[in-house]
Parts: structure tokens; sequence; C-alpha cells
């Protein structure tokens, strides 16, 4: 019998959470590293170290110490540029290389090699400060950090005289103290999440993000496999640029998680991670066509099985029953109550990421999940 087998989660969070539980039922040892006592994915783990995630040494520390096998994270941009930095040094398997992670944490250079191939094209800047934007007349427009996670620093600007305090905001919370303003997309908003391995593509779902309005704006309320509002032509469109977009990219093994508007001129990618996205979308996707993205990635990852392929990669029938997966959210600092959440009738699956009287966690700041269900729309 061949020894167990271990891996290093990078983060202990909810999202980590799916990945550490199903690593336990392959039969791994699971280390989770983070410095945040009480997360849920601790529960699950064999040995939490608290470690920074970003601490390349200290992490390099854990794998000797626990004679880690495999590095790994989903659902944090931040923990994947640690993942494969770390797998690099230490030889271990993984997916990209850090000079293609850095291509996609920098929204502007993506902006650029999108642009370079003709692949939707949005008009945009890069800039370390207001004064570069002086002569910006697209509007309205967006402004986002070129390197932080999520909705922080992410703001629509209307009018020019609000433009250079966005700016001067969006650099404050970029790593690289720099921002980007580029074209706003107006329409309905979709993802796409994608698999390689072996040179071919695995999986491309297709799914429809629904969003808050301006008081949370771009904060996903909950996701639909299919697509609902989305007509079948913007549909083959999106996965076409997907298609375009992953063979631009050399066809790389590794999953990627793309983020879309569908505009008036055609689907324009927003952005695109190297990793499962932080929705628990493996889970609405599993209901909705049967394929464990989880599972999949780590049969590439660690070769021990041969990832199915979907059927026409994923892009399944369009006309089936719609399966949404709908976030229970409330603004952080409270204590949570899961009265005012109650779990659907309904529900294929649910769970809340609290216990009742705990402190929800800011993350976007604004409205942050609690919860979550599955269930087939009517």
């Amino acid at each position: 019998m061949s020894a167990q087998k271990t891996i290093l989660v990078l983060g202990t969070n909810a999202g980590q959470a799916d990945l550490i539980r199903h690593m336990k039922e392959r039969g791994w040892r699971v280390i989770g590293a983070s410095p945040v006592m009480g997360e849920p994915g601790q529960a699950f783990c064999d040995v939490v170290e608290p470690v920074n995630i970003v601490d390349l040494d200290a992490l390099e520390a854990v794998v000797h110490r626990h004679g880690v096998d495999l590095v790994y994270s989903i659902s944090s941009d931040v923990a994947m540029t640690s993942v494969v930095a770390l797998s690099e040094r230490m030889g271990l398997p993984h997916f990209y290389d850090s000079a293609f992670i850095d291509l996609l944490d920098d929204k502007a250079a993506l902006r650029g090699f999108l642009a370079e191939h003709d692949l939707g094209p949005v008009p945009f800047r890069k800039l370390s400060g207001p004064d570069e934007a002086a002569d910006w007349d697209h509007f309205p427009c967006m402004v986002k950090p070129t390197d932080a996670q999520g909705q922080r620093g992410v703001v629509r600007v209307d009018r020019s005289e609000d433009l250079a305090p966005a700016i001067t905001a969006a650099v404050g919370f970029s790593r690289s103290r720099q921002a980007i303003v580029e074209g706003f997309l107006d329409g309905v908003e979709i993802s796409c999440n994608a698999m390689v391995c072996g040179g071919e593509i695995r999986m491309k779902v297709l799914s429809e993000r629904l969003v808050h309005g301006p008081h949370a704006l771009g904060v996903p309320r909950g996701h639909l496999v299919p697509c609902d509002d989305v007509s079948e032509a913007n549909q083959r469109a999106a996965l076409t640029l997907v298609d375009g977009i992953i063979a631009a990219l050399g066809t790389r093994d590794g999953v990627l998680y793309f983020q879309m508007i569908v505009t008036p001129e055609g689907p324009r990618v927003v952005e695109i991670a190297p990793r499962l996205d932080g929705c628990h979308m493996w889970r609405l996707i599993r209901f909705a066509e049967g394929a464990d993205l989880i599972g999949m990635a780590m049969d590439c990852l660690t070769g021990e099985r041969v990832p199915q392929t979907l059927a026409n990669g994923g892009e399944g029938d369009r006309h089936r029953p719609i399966k949404e997966l709908m976030f229970q959210q409330m603004a952080p600092g409270a204590a949570f109550d899961p009265g005012p959440f109650p779990v659907p009738d309904d529900a294929i699956h649910h769970e809340y990421r609290y216990a009742a009287g705990e402190i929800v966690r800011p993350v976007n700041g604004t409205l942050d999940v609690v919860g979550y269900y599955v269930r087939e729309r009517t």
C-alpha cells in the first residue's frame, strides 16, 4: 500500500473548505495555512499552520516539515501567486508558471494582451496617479486597482471631475500602487469555467452572473446554469472568445475562470483568473452538468486519474431546466443570525459559512456571503 500523500492548501476560508474536503475524501493528508484562526476549512484539516500565505520562506519550511507532495488553492488570486511560486521553488507539480500568473494578475497587461490578439479589445490605460488620466475622455468608465482581488477599489465613474479621487482610491488598494481606467462595459454579466488537461479543453461551462445594483457594484448575488437572459448567438460568441483566448495563451493545462459582459458589440472580458472561482460554482456545475470541476482539476494535477471530458466541451443544452446558486448575504461586522436566512424547501444543497453568533468578517466589505444554496429555478 502506497504512503499517504500530503497537500498544503493555502488559505482555509469557505472557498478552500471545498478543496480541503475533496482532498480528504481522496485519502490525502491536508495541511492548511492561514494566520486567521477559526476559518471554516480548518475543521477539516489534519494540521493548521498559522502562516501568512504570501510568506514563501515560511511556507517552504511547512513543506519540509510535513513532507508536502502538492501545494494548491482555489478562489484566491493572492494564494495562486504563492502556489505557483512555491511549487516552482520546491519542484512540485503545478499548473501554469509565474509569468502566466503575473499576466492575468495585472489587469492592464491582460487588456494589452487581448488587444494585441484582437480578442474583444476595450479602451484602457494603466496609471499610477490621476495626473496620467488628464486627457481621458471615455465616460462612463471603470477604475480598478491593477492587481487587487474582488471588488475592492472598483468604481464606476460617470463624470470627469470624479475620476481623480477614484484613481487615488484604486491605487491605494493596489499592491503595485497602480490603477487601470477602462471603458465601461454595459450588459448582462456572464462567466465561463474552463479546464484544459493534456492540451484538450475538457470543460467550458457558461453561467449567467447575477449582480447587485449600484449600492454593491459588481458584487454577485447568484449564478445560473444555463444562462437565461443571453441569446444563443451571444453564448456561442462568448464560447468562441474563450476558445480564442485559451489558444492565444498556449492551451496550457489548468483551470481558468472568465468573467465577461455581453455588450451590444458582443461579449467582452472583464477579467480572467488562473483558478477556480470563489463562488462555489463547481457545485452548481456538478448539479447542472454532472461534472466535478474540483475533482477534474485534481485528477489532472495529481495524475491519479484521467479527468472526464464533458460532451461538446461542456457547452450543454441551453434549453434544459435552469439551476441557480444564490447567496445569502449581510453587511460584515455584526453577529450572524441564521433566522433571516432560512434554508429553501426546494434546495438541492445549502450551507452556512458561519455558526450562529459568529462575527461576519469583511471580504468585499459591502455584502458578504453568510450562506448559499443551489436549486432548480421555477
